[in-house]
């Protein structure tokens, strides 16, 4: 049963399944079975925030960076394949320009839906990470224990209800097509996941994904939906070892002989990939 379940996964990924072959299937007698829909849910490109370690949040003017661009064409390659017939994005630059990207190829338009916005982080916003992980003790209470939010900070449950609801919305709308993009944020990504597979909110800070990369759900009538990929892109990043850290130049030693100070770890959320 997995074997046919993986086939026809692959056949449905390879745009060689549609609504007409699956309802002729049942022209047996058998109950014909609904056509399988994708979810393929896409992380923005790379952003100058990215790049400046700093937390976006909802902040609106947040570019894509060239390397960005480039990154979402990439994704926008790799779809190729795929009858994109709806695109969905959170209205936030970075991520409306990389759904517009995705959408060129197919004459489609966005559709915008603020559900998909970022996590709110009002309090840190345009922070760097680095700084608040040293600085702010709510910082890192909220890494430890994000189902309860501080003020001025957007609880991982609501995040979850509002981007779920786009989901839930999607597959109830049998105009948008078979295969939607859903266009948003790293944390509105792992939590849209976390709740289709079963993963705690306090799990989600574990799950990592990549700006432009894809996670793909298929959902077939009413049954929880297979996870086809998850974080996957062209190039995964997770396959090239890390590249060593420069020398740095040893620390000036105080006149009294004492070794000089040392800064911790900073502590990260699932905000600091956003």
């Amino acid at each position: 049963m997995d074997t046919v379940d993986h086939q026809h996964q692959a056949d449905e990924l390879d745009g060689q399944l549609t609504a007409t072959d699956v309802s002729v299937a049942g022209a047996d007698g058998a109950k014909p079975q609904p056509p399988t829909r994708l979810i393929l849910l896409v992380r923005h490109g790379e952003t100058t925030f990215n790049v400046e370690g700093r937390l976006p949040g909802q902040l609106p003017g947040v570019p894509l960076t060239d390397e960005g661009r480039r990154q979402a064409h990439q994704a926008a390659v790799a779809l190729a394949a795929m009858p994109l017939s709806a695109v969905i994005s959170s209205p936030l630059d970075r991520a409306r320009d990389t759904a517009e990207i995705l959408a060129r190829g197919w004459g489609v338009s966005v559709r915008l839906d603020d559900r998909l916005k970022d996590t709110d982080v009002q309090r840190w916003a345009g922070q760097k990470i680095a700084d608040v992980a040293r600085d702010d003790p709510l910082w890192k209470a909220f890494v430890e224990r994000p189902t309860e939010p501080q003020d001025g900070a957007e609880s991982l449950a609501d995040v979850q209800a509002r981007s779920v609801a786009v989901v839930g919305d999607v597959l109830r709308a049998p105009e948008l097509g078979n295969y939607i993009a859903i266009v948003a944020h790293a944390d509105v990504v792992k939590l849209i996941v976390a709740h289709y597979a079963g993963i705690a909110l306090h799990g989600v800070r574990y799950l990592h994904i990549a700006n432009a990369s894809i996670t793909a759900l298929a959902f077939t009538g009413d049954e929880p939906p297979h996870v086809l990929a998850l974080n996957w892109t062209p190039a995964p990043g997770w396959l090239v070892p890390p590249l060593p850290k420069p020398a740095e130049p040893p620390a000036a030693t105080p006149a009294n002989g004492a070794a000089a100070p040392t800064s911790a770890e900073p502590a990260t959320a699932p905000s600091s990939e956003t």
